[in-house]
């Protein structure tokens, strides 16, 4: 075996190192993360707060009349909810009315345009906020689906953690091929950026929460500014949080089980959009940022199925020396050990997940998506849910708090 054949084994033998120690770490961070459940603490039922529950909704007649029954089904007592129409083209609005035909708490307001400077959903949440009546706002997505317990669960949460603004995690509900493959790819991303230890610690300037699911104090939404000041993100959420917390304000975010679902995207198409949105704007819209993050799977993930196409394609040619044989043995470890890391990340996104052994269909998609975002960062513009925005500026410093600060 020459010189350079050892020493490309003993770089491969580097990267292939990188797995145990993500292993582990996975391993420990999924066994500290919090889990709230339908048998977790509930509000006491006593002198309850009215909570406000915000649904903004555009094309979601194919998922609204199951949220808003699972909202209006909600064991917590004082309780008002306001759905937004945005401008849909399908039946969302028709279905809003129905329901608040049969439920004197369900408010429709129907919003037929969009300012300038805002995205669609700022836009809309700022509109029922202004609205709203309650002590605390529950900000929740169409296409999620609620325990009748979730409220006063969420409420005891904040409550007892003494935070003025909360966001749980939903499982996610995939169907689809394509779901089960990609949407847990696109979640360990978010993790990776946003880890729930550091975001629920009040000495760390990381902020993060999931606009699937947001309860924030009257208070704190009017101190940040409410979504005014945040009109031109995508992901209002992370900016929301951050303003909260940059107000010395405590936030919480916590994992669920078996109390809230939630299908983000059906289609390959949406959810390529949809990513790509999420993480261009989560990454403060620097090309930089993205770049690293696509740079660790093509290192780490893909140098893996390279290496194998080369091994088999020197071992079929019947190349000399013990080099092919070694080159094969380690990638094989290679895919051992990432099926291993993978299957963990997998599970804890879709339980008893089948879909492991397709990870590098997952990983060329994601890398997709990461070129995608870059292209947006590039050009500064977006366009989603038929709306075209740009070109686009990256956020203010105090409006996103860059995670690289925490």
């Amino acid at each position: 075996m020459s010189r350079t054949q050892s020493t490309i084994l003993w770089i491969y033998a580097v990267v292939i190192a990188i797995w145990p120690i993500r292993y582990v770490v996975l391993k420990y961070i999924f066994s500290r993360l919090q889990f709230l459940t339908p048998d977790s603490p509930t509000l006491d039922p006593t002198d309850p707060p009215l909570v406000s529950a915000i649904i903004p909704a555009k094309d979601e007649e194919a998922s609204l009349a199951d949220c808003l029954a699972s909202v209006s089904a909600q064991k917590y007592p004082r309780m008002e909810i306001l759905v937004v129409d945005d401008r849909s083209t399908d039946r969302t609005l028709e279905i809003a009315r129905e329901f608040a035909a049969r439920d004197p708490r369900i408010q429709v307001v129907h919003n037929d345009h969009l300012e300038p400077g805002w995205t669609g959903k700022t836009y809309v949440l700022q509109k029922l906020a202004d609205q709203a009546r309650g002590d605390w706002l529950w900000f929740l997505d169409a296409d999620t689906d609620h325990r009748p317990e979730f409220l006063g669960v969420m409420m005891e949460y904040a409550r007892s953690n003494k935070a003025e603004m909360a966001s749980l995690l939903p499982e996610l509900r995939c169907e689809t091929f394509w779901e089960q493959v990609i949407q847990p790819l696109g979640g360990i991303v978010l993790m990776q950026s946003f880890p729930v230890q550091r975001v629920n610690d009040d000495r760390s300037k990381l902020a993060f929460a999931n606009g699937q699911s947001i309860l924030i104090s009257r208070r704190a939404y009017d101190a940040a500014g409410g979504h005014a000041a945040v009109r031109d993100r995508f992901v209002e959420d992370i900016g929301m949080a951050y303003k909260v917390k940059n107000l010395g304000m405590p936030i919480r975010v916590a994992m669920t089980k078996g109390l809230v679902s939630c299908r983000m995207y059906a289609t390959l198409g949406q959810l390529v959009r949809g990513w790509s949105r999420i993480l261009y704007d989560a990454h403060d819209r620097k090309t930089w940022r993205l770049v690293v993050k696509l740079l660790d799977p093509i290192i780490f993930c893909q140098s893996g199925h390279v290496v194998l196409l080369i091994a088999l394609v020197l071992l079929a040619t019947g190349s000399p020396g013990p080099f092919p044989a070694w080159l094969l043995g380690l990638s094989l470890v290679h895919h051992a050990l990432m099926y291993a890391v993978f299957r963990v990340i997998y599970n804890a996104s879709v339980p008893r997940s089948r879909y492991t052994h397709w990870f590098p269909v997952g990983n060329i998609v994601s890398d997709l998506i990461l070129i995608r975002a870059i292209q947006m960062c590039l050009t500064g513009r977006v366009t989603w849910r038929g709306t075209s925005y740009g070109p686009i500026a990256a956020p203010a410093a105090d409006a996103s708090g860059s995670p690289a600060q925490g």
